[in-house]
């Protein structure tokens, strides 16, 4: 959603649209939005065109309610700003497998991360990583994620080459048929991933859950066990 779409949104819902009816005027929303009346009669026009609400025209404005859909995109934001300042202590992901590049197998053998993954998370984990690609509106999930404290992975030199810090989040892993509760995301401190979660378990995923690429997992990161 545009920032000023979500922006207007939020001035309905703190005038009440999320509970009950709100009359307001395109010149009271233009002022709270410091743009023209023009600009805030679009904005309700757009909300309107995507579900968001609903609204019929009255005398000095119109009466605006805030749809399942908007009140959906209200209660996501709130969950992230949750989140973000510690208050939200579990976070929900879709994600969809798909194959990797094999660099996380490489990094997570190495003894400097297998030692501390053993003391850290009391098991050692299969060589290799469970990748699950999330849809666009999910990715501030994985920022919110990395703003929480994880359990600290540290780099390591080996070979004259420097190995870096890495966060881990317990986790656990539930599709159609079963639930993997050994697991946890590990976050390097540097990947090119942006939309994608590397997810670690004791067990080689794949073959215990007998899943190829394409199956949709639900991943429950319970950030106060991290």
């Amino acid at each position: 959603m545009r920032p000023i779409l979500l922006k207007t949104l939020k001035i309905l819902a703190l005038q009440g649209g999320t509970r009950h009816s709100v009359h307001i005027s395109s010149t009271e929303l233009a002022e709270k939005l410091e743009i023209s009346q023009q600009s805030a009669s679009r904005h309700i026009i757009d909300l309107e065109k995507k579900d968001y609400i609903r609204k019929k025209y009255a005398q000095g404005g119109q009466i605006v309610n805030i749809n399942d859909r908007g009140i959906a995109i209200l209660r996501k934001e709130f969950t992230e700003y949750g989140l973000i300042f510690g208050t939200e202590k579990n976070i929900k992901m879709i994600g969809t497998l798909e194959t990797g590049l094999g660099e996380g197998g490489y990094y997570i053998s190495k003894e400097g991360y297998m030692e501390q993954f053993d003391s850290k998370l009391n098991w050692k984990p299969y060589k290799g990583t469970f990748n699950l690609r999330l849809n666009g509106d999910e990715v501030p999930k994985i920022e919110a994620m990395k703003a929480a404290e994880g359990i600290l992975i540290e780099g390591f030199e080996e070979g004259g080459r420097t190995f870096g810090k890495a966060w881990v989040f317990k986790c656990t892993l539930k599709n159609k048929n079963k639930v993997m509760e050994n697991c946890a995301i590990i976050s390097p401190k540097r990947t090119h991933y942006k939309r994608v979660v590397e997810i670690i378990s004791p067990v080689f995923l794949r073959k215990e859950l007998n899943v190829k690429d394409g199956a949709e997992f639900k991943i429950n990161v319970d950030l106060g066990d991290s």
